[in-house]
C-alpha cells in the first residue's frame, strides 16, 4: 500500500473540476494512457477501463463519490487474481489551501507479486500522480 499526500494552493473544487470531472485521469496519473469505454462523468457506479502505459487493460469501477471530497477507485482482473484500489480525499486547509491523499494498493494473489518485485515504481507512480494533481490544481486555480 503507498499513501502519499500533499497540499495545493487551489480549493477542493479546483482539484476536483480539473482532475476528476473530465474522466481524462491520464493528465495526472503517469501510468494511465487513456481511459476507455467510461459510462458516465465522477459519479458512485461509473465504470471506465484504465490502459495502461504497457498497454494492459484494467476494469475500474468508481464508488464512495463525494464531489470536492473524494473518489475511490477499484477493479480486478484474471477471475479477482490481480486487484487494484485506489482512494483520493480532499480536504480544505484554508480557504486559498487544500491537502490530497492518495492512496494505492495492489491486491490478491497477483497483486501481492507484483507490488513486491514493483514497489519503487507503484511508489513512484502513485507520489507522480499527485504531484501531478497538485501541478494541474494549482494552474488552473490562478487562471
Amino acid at each position: 500500500m503507498v499513501n502519499a499526500s500533499s497540499t495545493a494552493k487551489a480549493t477542493p473544487q479546483t482539484i476536483w473540476v480539473t482532475c476528476f470531472v473530465p474522466m481524462k485521469w491520464e493528465m495526472w496519473d503517469p501510468d494511465v494512457k487513456e481511459l476507455r469505454d467510461t459510462s458516465g462523468g465522477c459519479d458512485n457506479g461509473t465504470t471506465t477501463t484504465f490502459v495502461m502505459n504497457d498497454g494492459s487493460s484494467f476494469p475500474m469501477t468508481l464508488s464512495n463519490v463525494v464531489e470536492n471530497k473524494s473518489v475511490d477507485f477499484t477493479g480486478c482482473m484474471f477471475g479477482g487474481m490481480l486487484k487494484a484500489e485506489g482512494r483520493v480525499k480532499i480536504e480544505v486547509v484554508d480557504e486559498s489551501t487544500s491537502r490530497i491523499d492518495y492512496r494505492f494498493v495492489l491486491g490478491g494473489v497477483g497483486g501481492s507479486i507484483i507490488s513486491i518485485f514493483m514497489k519503487k515504481a507503484i511508489v513512484h507512480g502513485t507520489e507522480e500522480g499527485l504531484k501531478n494533481m497538485v501541478r494541474l490544481s494549482e494552474a488552473a486555480e490562478k487562471k
